[in-house]
Formats: structure tokens, sequence, C-alpha cells
């Protein structure tokens, strides 16, 4: 399990995080220059499939204390919780997702999403971490 947290204190479980700065990814986030850097920077030098690799502790470090603007977070109108999304592989490019270590344990700061409207749900997380969004008319699909 990654022992990172959300030093903004946006977010309880910094794998939620994750997950919306997943949702940014694509949307041209405030952010994106500084991260395609670190990206250069570090996943070319990754040593790919050898013993004990792990997160690039670079990229957990800059989405740990990543400040998330509230223009970028009110693009966001819908979150995938699945083990394929794109942020796991730019912090473990090898990463098989056949461990926890980026299980969602709670949504705690999604309020801050104010223009959310639906999640897929695919993995990531046990169904009843998803109960906070149903309670606020978020569907799941």
């Amino acid at each position: 399990m990654i022992t990172y947290t959300d030093h903004t204190g946006m977010f309880q479980d910094f794998n939620f995080k994750l997950t919306v700065i997943e949702a940014l990814l694509d949307q041209n986030p405030a952010f994106e220059q500084e991260l395609e850097k670190l990206k250069l920077d570090h996943t070319d030098k990754y040593e790919w499939y050898t013993e004990d690799s792990g997160p690039i502790a670079e990229l957990l470090e800059f989405f740990s204390k990543l400040q998330l603007e509230q223009g970028d977070l009110d693009k966001i109108t819908e979150l995938c919780f699945d083990g394929g999304n794109e942020i796991y592989h730019i912090i473990q490019p090898d990463w098989d997702g056949e461990d926890d270590v980026f299980d969602i344990r709670q949504v705690a700061g999604f309020e801050n999403l104010v223009n959310l409207r639906s999640v897929i749900y695919i993995s990531m997380c046990e169904e009843e971490v998803l109960k906070p969004f149903m309670d606020n008319n978020i569907e799941i699909k």
C-alpha cells in the first residue's frame, strides 16, 4: 500500500487523488508541463521489470504535493476507477495491477469536484467506498 498522503489536505486518500488527477490528464491541466518534464526525466530511466523497481518516488512526491486548481477540478464530470488507468503506469511503468498498492479506501474530498456527475466503476475499490457518490446522486456506471 502506498504510504504517500495528499499534502494539500484536499483528499484524505492519496489513491483517490490519483484517480482525480487521472481524470485531468487529457484536459490540459495547469500542471501538464511540469508533469511532462518529470515523465521525460524519470520514466526513460525506469528499470523495467527488475526486482522491486516499485513506483517512481519523484512522481509520487510530485502528486502528493500537487495543489489542484479549482479551474481544473471544475473540468471533471466523470471519474473512472480502473487498474488500467494511465496514472498508475506513469508512477510505476511496469505495474501489472496484481496488487492493491493503488486501491482506494475512501473518497473524502470528492465534494471539491462540483461538476462530478458519474463514476465508472471497474475496479480499485470495494463497492461500499462508492456509497458517498450514490448518496449525492452521482451515477455509478
